[in-house]
C-alpha cells in the first residue's frame, strides 16, 4: 500500500517559502541538480513554445528547474499549447454561433439522436487538458496548493 496523504513538499520549495513549523529540513536525501534551463523540444507548437519561453525564466529565478525536467516541462508546455489552441477554436465557434443568432450552448454542446444532450468534444478536451496543465503546475511547485 503506497504512502497516504498529500505528497511531500519537494526541499527546494520549501526552502524558497520558508519553513512555518521549524522542523528540520533534511537535506540528505534529496537529489538537487544543478539549475538550468534545457533545450527546448523541436516537436513543442507555437504556443508551447511561447509558454516555454515564459515559464523557463520564472522557473531558473526561483531555482525549480535543471536540464532533468525537459521531459516533464515538455508535457506542461504542450497541453498548455494545446488547450491555448482548443479554446481559440471554440471561442471562433461561440463567435460563428453568435452571429447566426444562436446562443452559447450551440457551440458548447450537442443533442443525440434520442434527444439527450452531450458536452461538446472541444470543451470535454479543453477541461482534460486543463487538468493535466494544473497538474503538471503542482510537479513544478507552481500551484497555490503546492
Amino acid at each position: 500500500m503506497g504512502q497516504r496523504g498529500p505528497q511531500p513538499k519537494p526541499t527546494v520549495p520549501k526552502l524558497i517559502q520558508g519553513n512555518p513549523g521549524k522542523r528540520p529540513i533534511d537535506l540528505s536525501g534529496e537529489v538537487m541538480p544543478e539549475v538550468g534551463v534545457p533545450d527546448i523540444p523541436r516537436h513543442l507548437n507555437k504556443e508551447a513554445r511561447k509558454e516555454w519561453k515564459r515559464i523557463t525564466v520564472e522557473l531558473q529565478q526561483l531555482g525549480l528547474i535543471s536540464k532533468l525536467d525537459r521531459a516533464a516541462l515538455a508535457l506542461y508546455c504542450q497541453a498548455w499549447g494545446q488547450m491555448v489552441l482548443l479554446e481559440e477554436s471554440l471561442n471562433a465557434d461561440v463567435e460563428l454561433e453568435m452571429q447566426r443568432g444562436g446562443d452559447i450552448s450551440h457551440a458548447m454542446s450537442f443533442t443525440t439522436a434520442k434527444g439527450y444532450q452531450g458536452q461538446a468534444v472541444k470543451v470535454q478536451l479543453i477541461n482534460n487538458l486543463r487538468e493535466q496543465v494544473n497538474r503538471y503546475l503542482a510537479a513544478f511547485g507552481l500551484s497555490p496548493s503546492s
